[in-house]
């Protein structure tokens, strides 16, 4: 009896072991990402899943801007990022990050909105206009800029004014301070929905070759912890799987995610989710890669040209089945 009692206690105090043991073994990460839209969303979407548990891994994130997470990665502060592709320019000035994964391609969850009573009604029409964009030199201001080059116009034919997140630009559009504002396309279609706007271009079908967004890790991590930044990226495409092959689920973590209507939801998934939009590998194409250096000499991120490749890895990304 004394020995099926030791027996029973050692039993449990194994059963009260165990979980807490494996959550130690858990490696916690900390995830910035530099919007809230439905193509970074995915990270919470994979925490809900718990993707990234059975990765091993205990993802805390958090949302700043891009500026701040740059510094944020050479603190210490934050293993990974979730950025813009215009942040590998900053990679190329010394910042302490290395894109592990290509995310999302052209940029078509950026469009530009007028107002539903707006005048205008084409690209042509945006002459000598004020489109609000977050920042000067960022993606959404050189997203603008390129309307002047497909239309064929100096750059500085159409005014931009920085104004920050995307409740600034709306609220800059509704007061008539801008023409124009550059969101992403959740907020968009809510707006049109709300017959508070028009959708006037995606920059999906302007802008060809530019990788939109990326996964980013600290160079610190990638020595340290290399099977954490793996296991991160391992997820992600798990996440992304999930998704295209369940589409009532999904839309229904970015109704309540984004704050939209379930119609929206269901027409940002349709116009992200099923094409090309997502990466489905993660790799980097080298061509893309050099016309972005390019780009960020327009946007003055870069006064020279740049070996961009440099600055990203292939050696986390999935197998090739």
């Amino acid at each position: 009896m004394a020995r099926k009692a030791a027996l029973t206690c050692l039993c449990l105090v194994l059963a009260a072991i165990a979980p807490a043991s494996k959550a130690a073994a858990q490696t916690k990460l900390a995830v910035a990402k530099v919007a809230n839209d439905f193509a970074l969303s995915m990270v919470d979407y994979g925490n809900k899943l718990g993707t990234f548990q059975k990765h091993g891994l205990a993802v805390a994130v958090s949302r700043i801007t891009q500026a701040k997470m740059v510094q944020a990665v050479i603190g210490g502060s934050v293993d990974m990022a979730l950025a813009s592709g215009a942040t590998l320019a900053f990679a190329a000035k010394g910042a302490p990050l290395t894109g592990v994964a290509a995310l999302s391609g052209p940029p078509s969850i950026l469009v530009l909105v007028v107002d539903a009573q707006s005048p205008i009604k084409s690209l042509d029409q945006l002459r000598n206009r004020t489109v609000a964009v977050s920042n000067l030199g960022s993606l959404t201001d050189w997203a603008v800029s390129q309307i002047a080059l497909h239309e064929q116009w100096p750059t500085s034919d159409i005014k931009r004014v920085s104004v920050g997140n995307t409740a600034a630009r709306i609220a800059t559009l509704r007061t008539g301070a801008a023409d124009g504002a550059v969101v992403d396309i959740a907020t968009a279609l809510n707006l049109e929905e709300r017959g508070q706007a028009k959708i006037l271009v995606n920059f999906g079908d302007l802008i060809s070759k530019f990788q939109n967004q990326i996964i980013y890790a600290s160079d610190k991590l990638i020595k340290d912890n290399p099977d954490a930044v793996r296991g991160f990226v391992s997820a992600w495409f798990a996440t992304i799987d999930y998704a295209r092959s369940h589409k009532s689920e999904t839309v229904a973590f970015a109704e309540q995610e984004l704050g939209v209507t379930p119609t929206v939801a269901s027409r940002v998934y349709d116009e992200l989710m099923p094409g090309s939009f997502f990466s489905k590998d993660g790799r980097f194409d080298p061509a893309i890669l050099k016309t972005m250096s390019q780009n960020f000499m327009e946007m003055k991120l870069l006064d020279h040209d740049v070996d961009l490749s440099q600055y990203v890895t292939s050696r986390f990304l999935p197998k090739a089945p």
